[in-house]
């Protein structure tokens, strides 16, 4: 299939929706390639042909890209596994014949970023406190010395908080609005750093279609810079939520609570090992018990307004204070973002009234707030 462009991790979030915007567009040079068929619910309605591929397995891996000119790295998982999977995507793609190793890491790499003009090329912050953002650093790492090899063009693309339909970046927010627990932190005017879902994909797109791309480290986001506060004010807007009911927590320094506590748990190897190994259907059901266990002990709200529960994850995204520059992609790659805020927040507020989503429905199944 020469030409063709395997897409690894086609089953998550980013992976769907490039699969559906293949589909509409008519293309056939498209390879989805997931690790169990299972993965294959979310766009089984596209009849699109998978092929099974094993990223911690490189002669699975090898054997599922073979004939694809280019692969694109969409996969996500435990952490502590982020390094290695890595390590055999390259080697499988250098083994069957690639020319283009796409990889999706994170502006989690760097940290809160605290200095305006960072450079796309500046090494991560391997001392980083979230394992996942150290160890998308150290994937990072292995690709710049791979970069010097020459043997395959690797393009590392580097976005913020990939949002849109679907997306836990719209799902996390509208259900603390509407639940009346979210939060901003200060004045909520910390940098959101922000690329809709179609915009990445375009700017996917536009590595592929270069007749010669050039290795290297390219951060990608929208056009428009969104602080947390605007983001939050748009969406409860959208959502009839009135903004005043939106918490403030202290900027100074983060200040652990029980969602930070239950969020630390969830890095614990334990619940790591468990994550990737049970049924999404046995998850389903245990975090429905759960939410109904807490929900019987929890003091009924009497104000419509429950009480925040602070991540750290979330205060330091929060505390970013300037955007990463992406002069470097749109210079080299001819690139301009399709979709604007506006239509990307009006296209998610869609999504969110077509899955049943409102604030009724959502305090009838959460705790009905004000209610005995």
């Amino acid at each position: 299939m020469s030409g063709a462009i395997a897409v690894l991790g086609a089953g998550g979030f980013v992976g769907a929706r490039l699969l559906e915007m293949s589909v509409l567009a008519g293309r056939t040079d498209i390879v989805p390639i997931v690790r169990a068929f299972r993965s294959v619910a979310r766009v089984a309605n596209l009849g699109m042909s998978h092929r099974l591929g094993d990223a911690s397995q490189p002669e699975s891996l090898e054997r599922a890209l073979a004939g694809c000119e280019v692969v694109v790295n969409l996969t996500t998982g435990d952490p502590a596994d982020i390094l290695r999977t890595t390590q055999n995507i390259y080697h499988a793609a250098v083994a069957s014949g690639a020319r283009l190793l796409i990889h999706l890491s994170s502006a989690t790499v760097y940290g809160q970023v605290e200095q305006p003009g960072l450079a796309d090329d500046a090494p991560p912050q391997l001392d980083h406190w979230m394992p996942y953002a150290r160890e998308k650093g150290l994937a990072e790492n292995f690709l710049r010395d791979r970069m010097a090899e020459g043997q395959i063009t690797i393009v590392v693309l580097r976005p913020g908080l990939i949002w849109g339909p679907r997306s836990p970046w719209v799902i996390r927010p509208a259900v603390e609005l509407v639940g009346g627990s979210a939060y901003l932190v200060g004045d909520g005017g910390g940098i959101c750093n922000l690329i809709y879902v179609d915009n990445l994909i375009r700017s996917i797109d536009a590595v592929v279609a270069h007749p010669q791309p050039v290795s290297g480290f390219y951060n990608v986001a929208d056009d428009e810079t969104t602080t947390w506060r605007e983001y939050y004010a748009a969406l409860a807007t959208g959502l009839g939520v009135d903004a005043a009911t939106v918490h403030t927590v202290p900027a100074d320094r983060y200040r652990t609570g029980l969602g930070g506590l239950a969020e630390e748990l969830k890095k614990l190897p334990p619940y790591q090992w468990l994550k990737y190994r049970l049924s999404p259907e046995t998850k389903s059901a245990i975090k429905l018990r759960l939410r109904l266990a807490f929900g019987r002990d929890r003091p009924a709200q009497t104000d419509g307004n429950a009480s925040p529960d602070v991540t750290r994850d979330m205060w330091h995204l929060q505390t970013t204070r300037c955007p990463l520059p992406t002069s470097k992609f749109r210079a080299t790659f001819g690139h301009r973002n399709p979709s604007s805020f506006a239509s990307g927040l009006a296209a998610s507020l869609a999504w969110l009234r077509f899955t049943g989503f409102d604030q009724n429905n959502l305090q009838d199944n959460h705790g009905r707030r004000g209610a005995p």
